[in-house]
């Protein structure tokens, strides 16, 4: 996987994009020096958990978000410290967006910021979720993605699991469902993120990449 400064994780809701880019975040701090964190998020802000926040903070990462992520407000406003890290090329910038075509839209509204040649965007799938069982549900939201923010996905990130109750056969077959969907769209897997405490427990083998994942936000995915 090519190494880029601007890292956008999309996906359906619910499949897991936060915790996945939390992790992700937290991961880049332990060799880059400026690792700030934009959750971009207007429908479900992340940053209504404080915890995650501070988790953010005791890693050395800049949390950036919404103007109106802990208030009452309706519609949050977009903020300028996303234009003005999109332009630092001192910063490694990591973005949360919204769920599906919705969530997209945001990054469609920072498209002509954004230095494409500097900027992975990734597509994160659970086929555990009830839109995102099939490649062609997959295929659906991954299309209005692409649409609605202007941008094609890079990689997808498998991230398939059901939570505390995840078991051996369930990481194989999202696994096995990622790499049809990679087959079928032409888009490589960045990795296969697993919890940490399913990953001591498997002996499965892995053809590309796995990130191990431990649990920061106290929502579930």
């Amino acid at each position: 996987m090519q190494k880029k400064r601007i890292h956008i994780f999309t996906g359906h809701y619910g499949s897991g994009k936060s915790e996945v880019s939390l992790n992700f975040a937290i991961s880049l701090s332990k060799t880059a020096k400026k690792i700030v964190f934009a959750d971009i998020d207007i429908i479900n802000p992340y940053f209504r958990s404080i915890a995650s926040d501070n988790v953010l903070k005791k890693n050395g990462i800049i949390p950036v978000t919404t103007k109106y992520a802990n208030t009452n407000v309706d519609i949050p406003a977009l903020t300028v410290e996303v234009t003005q890290y999109l332009k630092d090329n001192e910063a490694t910038l990591i973005i949360d967006t919204g769920g599906d075509d919705a969530g997209a839209k945001v990054i469609g509204r920072y498209r002509s910021e954004i230095p494409v040649s500097d900027t992975i965007m990734y597509f994160i799938i659970n086929c555990f979720r009830p839109e995102t069982r099939t490649v062609e549900g997959v295929m659906k939201i991954l299309d209005e993605i692409r649409l609605s923010s202007r941008m094609d996905v890079d990689y997808i990130i498998n991230n398939s699991h059901l939570m505390e109750k995840t078991s051996d056969s369930d990481i194989i077959t999202g696994y096995e469902f990622a790499r049809v969907v990679s087959n079928k769209t032409g888009i490589p897997i960045a990795f296969h993120s697993v919890m940490k405490v399913n990953l001591d427990k498997t002996g499965f083998d892995f053809q590309e990449p796995v990130f191990p994942m431990e649990k920061y936000m106290h929502a579930a995915f």
